[in-house]
């Protein structure tokens, strides 16, 4: 009976501590690790749990405070170092955070956690074949370890596809269920494959905490602007405490819901800072330029665009924004020009034009990066191809763990017409990031037009959601006379944003036309032509879609086609 009444012994604040976090709940770890310190417990032996919660809730000046100064237990050294390796990294600063990583290492050099740190180390330095490396060796040492999944996950998500990611992450998910970070990982790349109630029941789950977490309502406000409730999606980025996140997502995020709402200024402020730190990204660019055209942005959207939809990069979109802009501000001339060009767009590919070329002195050895990609890309673009392949290979050598510096060669290989080269380049960059604009290229210098398609189904099948990939893809199936399965991706990528795309269009005409759906055919074709008039894929489809007893109608157009086409 006596043993009986016997009470357990009380549990330490610091074990209390420890579970918490590894709960998420940093609120109640805090207390108990305030309650520790009341009881006489060693800030030595508590800075590295009072760090690792200040990362957890992104309050780096309360990170740098507990594990800046490197004082930590002996039994705790080697997390300490490895976590101010990552508030280091969080701030910017790689070189410290290898060297906590180092320091890290000799004390434990067979932590999985810490192989994972490391692996996000080099991805972030450039060196992407030696993150993937890592990668492996985190697996290698703990197969069911959380963080180690996840990052391998991502990895292959960005190689392989959203796709093979979310495979990867699913296995990790059923190892690691309490894993909060990891469940909302797999449920953004289920939400990015088009899989969102699958997503919300992801986040959902084990009692919803996923859901509840910044991240996790960041997600489930991108799923419900793309499900165009952009009222309840600004509720929950709100609620996410993301408004004045500098991360591009969430900016682009920003944007798109002041879009919907009609707040055209605002979105045009958000897509500018967005667009100077992305100034290749086509999207971002093309929504700053709607922003503009709507909020009474005329003389900025020419300013600003004007050179850019002018080259032979510039997308149709682009060009008839600001045709459009030129025309309200009265310059007929200019704007005929860019819609002439707008309707003449060429589906081919061409390496993107870069800022204006300057002399920079030792510029062969001393750029990299963003810069050096400007460099080449103003090379090739002023015809002095050799230098820019010369610049790319010592790059490439240089960093011969960059996928980047990979697909830079590429490029320049491109331009040159050397496709051999191009094509070993391109794989390369492609085992670390496949892009949809590198997936096309590496499929354009296949020479097997068979092995090429097959990569471009693969590309669709792991990237459901990319609407040109689908169209593209479209391109190929009815080249080879496969009509109904062109038909069925050319509707897939309307939905997904491609209904606007004269070609796309046309290609449907011509696909309803083979598969005998003569109304159909005609409706494309007229949506095609009303969209750009003197579009020669969008005459032709009209041509053909015309029923019989419209001579005259054909005749106006086959003259018309003519005079496009032979200029």
């Amino acid at each position: 009976m006596g043993g009986c009444g016997e009470q357990e012994p009380e549990t330490s604040p610091v074990d209390t501590a420890r579970a918490q976090l590894a709960r998420g709940d940093t609120l109640a770890a805090h207390v108990s690790l305030e309650r520790a310190l009341e009881q006489g417990f060693a800030r030595e032996e508590l800075a590295v749990l009072f760090g690792e919660a200040a990362l957890i809730e992104g309050n780096l000046t309360a990170a740098r405070k507990w594990l800046g100064p490197g004082k930590f237990s002996a039994g705790t050294s080697a997390i300490g170092f490895r976590l101010l390796g990552r508030l280091e990294m969080a701030e910017g600063n790689l070189p410290a955070a290898g060297t906590a990583f180092d320091r890290s290492y000799r004390l434990d050099p067979d932590s999985a956690d810490l192989w994972v740190d490391i692996g996000r180390l080099r991805y972030r330095g450039g060196e992407q074949v030696q993150a993937i490396k890592a990668a492996e060796r985190a697996l290698a040492l703990d197969p069911d370890n959380g963080e180690a999944l996840q990052f391998r996950g991502q990895l292959a998500r960005d190689a392989e596809g959203l796709g093979a990611g979310s495979a990867l992450l699913e296995q990790a998910l059923e190892r690691q269920p309490d894993d909060i970070a990891l469940r909302v990982e797999y449920a953004a790349t289920l939400a990015d494959v088009g899989r969102a109630k699958d997503a919300l029941a992801v986040l959902r789950a084990r009692g919803g905490r996923a859901a509840a977490t910044p991240r996790g309502l960041f997600v489930q406000a991108v799923i419900a602007a793309r499900g165009q409730k952009f009222g309840l999606a600004r509720d929950l980025f709100e609620r996410s405490g993301s408004v004045r996140s500098e991360v591009p997502s969430t900016q682009l995020l920003s944007a798109i819901i002041d879009l919907a709402d009609e707040n055209y200024a605002s979105a045009a402020l958000t897509l500018d800072r967005l667009h100077t730190r992305q100034p290749d990204n086509r999207r971002v660019r093309n929504l700053f330029a709607y922003a503009l055209s709507r909020s009474g942005g005329e003389r900025e959207l020419v300013h600003r665009f004007a050179a850019a939809a002018a080259e032979k990069a510039g997308s149709a979109y682009l060009q008839l924004l600001v045709a459009r802009a030129y025309e309200s501000l009265g310059d007929r001339k200019r704007a005929a020009a860019l819609i002439d060009m707008a309707a003449l767009d060429e589906t081919g590919l061409v390496v993107l034009p870069g800022r204006a070329l300057q002399e920079v002195p030792g510029a062969s050895t001393a750029l990299g990066g963003a810069q050096l990609r400007d460099y080449l890309r103003a090379e090739i673009a002023g015809g002095d191809i050799a230098a820019a392949v010369k610049r790319a290979r010592a790059f490439a050598q240089r960093f011969p763990g960059s996928g980047d510096a990979q697909s830079l060669l590429g490029d320049a290989e491109f331009a040159q017409g050397n496709k051999l080269a191009a094509r070993a380049a391109y794989e390369r960059s492609a085992r670390v990031r496949r892009p949809w604009p590198l997936a096309l290229r590496l499929a354009s210098v296949q020479d097997d037009p068979a092995r090429a398609r097959r990569m471009l189904e693969e590309y669709v099948r792991n990237n459901p959601m990319n609407g040109e990939a689908a169209a593209v893809l479209a391109d190929a199936l009815a080249a080879q006379g496969e009509w109904g399965r062109a038909a069925q991706l050319l509707d897939h990528a309307m939905e997904l944003g491609q209904a606007r795309t004269p070609w796309v269009l046309a290609a449907r005409s011509i696909a309803a036309l083979n598969l005998e759906d003569r109304d159909g055919a005609l409706d494309f074709a007229l949506d095609a032509h009303e969209l750009q008039p003197m579009n020669p894929l969008a005459i032709s489809a009209l041509i053909g879609a015309l029923p019989a007893g419209e001579e005259a109608a054909k005749s106006e157009l086959e003259a018309k086609l003519q005079s496009l086409t032979t200029g």
